[in-house]
């Protein structure tokens, strides 16, 4: 009887180090190379510059960003790579990157999580562009 006893004790020990260690913060979670998903548009074609989104939307296919664990990042847009800096904000689950490690930058909008997303809304002239970014 002792021994079952000492058995479920293990193995409740294991399992509860297997949770604790897979509920990392949302942060941690954010740690890693983002690609983009998808891009969708909804514009008043009537009025919008369709050449002008339809060259946003293919730029924004090739966006690929990195986020380290020192909050350092590097922002990879059409073949043109910069390094900046990244913050989380916990409170909205927004993420937002500055491209100087100086807080009195503005910062710029890089998502909001959504599940296991990143979703960013940009508004346009006559429109919305809506990305999807998700990590490799």
């Amino acid at each position: 009887m002792k021994i079952v006893r000492i058995i479920s004790i293990m193995v409740l020990a294991v399992v509860a180090g297997l949770l604790i260690v897979s509920c990392g913060s949302a942060e941690d979670k954010l740690i890693g190379t983002w690609t983009t998903e998808s891009v969708s548009t909804r514009v008043d074609s009537s009025n919008a510059n369709l050449q002008s989104i339809d060259h946003t939307i293919a730029s924004t296919k090739t966006t690929r960003f990195i986020l380290n664990e020192d909050h350092s990042m590097s922002l990879s847009i059409d073949g043109y790579t910069t390094d900046a800096f990244w913050t989380y904000n916990s409170d909205n689950d927004r993420i937002s990157f500055r491209l100087e490690a100086d807080a009195m930058d503005d910062a710029i909008e890089l998502g909001k999580m959504d599940g296991d997303k990143i979703k960013y809304v940009s508004s346009v002239k006559h429109g919305t562009i809506t990305v999807f970014y998700i990590k490799e």
